[in-house]
């Protein structure tokens, strides 16, 4: 592996072009190896590609919290339909179509599949196909009732490998898909939080739904806001109307403040396409 003399002047460093080596493929990788900088500034992390707008890019870990009611679920099959279709949702696009695997433990099959076929009431030919290609579901009715505890996935698993083997992660709830454990107990939720780091390393996107409480505080360990990259919260904003609802950015490692600025909007579930609206 060529190396740069850090004590080469600027100009010749301008002029070299240095072939970086992918970090999965060094000696060592997986393991607390000790790095010589000339050596490390020669690696290449994941690749970290936009997914949605300047929110999230591939490889980060998005916890999305709402309150009860709010409309979560059809919020986030909106934002499955643009991540899997290149599409649009909430003046974000989606430049490429992804493979998703949504580990639903909320909803039973028929309601499941109810809710896309609003969400998708106004999509075309192109969008439906590539929805059916990209996006796969783990579901607790077909689980036969309960899903898979998360909590205690080991990399052997079926459901890890399925998991790496797609671009983002959906997991709708982490309570539902956690059963048996208690994720405000740090203790409990440490395979968890491993299992996230482990994905992330791999260039997995994790997008995890979680509950907000009347008091806007964020069900679960403290811990997961320590790994979180993206926190978003959706709540009620009683304030500017009976069905008004609030977008928020709780935390953004790469966004300005202007960014995390709080966004209000309607939604109308029985409308085909269940539109969101801005106010």
């Amino acid at each position: 592996m060529k190396q740069l003399n850090l004590f080469d002047d600027m100009e010749s460093l301008s002029n070299k072009v240095v072939s970086k080596t992918e970090a999965k493929k060094a000696n060592g990788f997986g393991s607390p190896t000790a790095i010589p900088y000339a050596t490390f500034s020669q690696l290449k992390g994941i690749d970290r590609i936009p997914l949605w707008g300047n929110i999230f890019t591939s490889g980060d870990i998005i916890e999305v919290a709402g309150q009860q009611g709010v409309g979560k679920t059809n919020w986030l099959y909106k934002l499955i339909l643009a991540l899997a279709t290149s599409g649009e949702f909430f003046g974000h696009s989606a430049p490429v179509p992804k493979s998703v695997l949504l580990l639903d433990g909320e909803l039973p099959i028929d309601d499941i599949n109810e809710r896309f076929f609003k969400v998708c009431g106004n999509i075309n030919n192109n969008q439906r196909q590539l929805l059916g290609q990209n996006l796969s579901i783990v579901n607790r009715e077909f689980c036969g009732g309960l899903m898979p505890n998360i909590c205690e996935l080991s990399k052997s698993s079926e459901l890890f490998k399925s998991m790496t083997e797609h671009d983002i992660v959906v997991i709708d709830s982490l309570k539902t898909n956690s059963f048996g454990s208690n994720i405000s107990c740090a203790d409990d939720v440490a395979d968890l939080i491993k299992l996230f780091l482990e994905l992330k390393s791999n260039g997995t996107t994790i997008i995890y739904v979680n509950h907000l409480t009347k008091n806007q505080a964020v069900l679960g360990s403290v811990d997961f806001d320590i790994i979180n990259d993206v926190t978003i919260a959706l709540s009620f904003d009683k304030k500017k109307g009976v069905d008004v609802r609030q977008f928020s950015i709780l935390k953004g490692r790469s966004l300005s403040e202007q960014d995390k600025v709080p966004l209000h909007y309607t939604f109308e579930p029985s409308v085909a396409g269940v539109p969101f609206r801005f106010l």
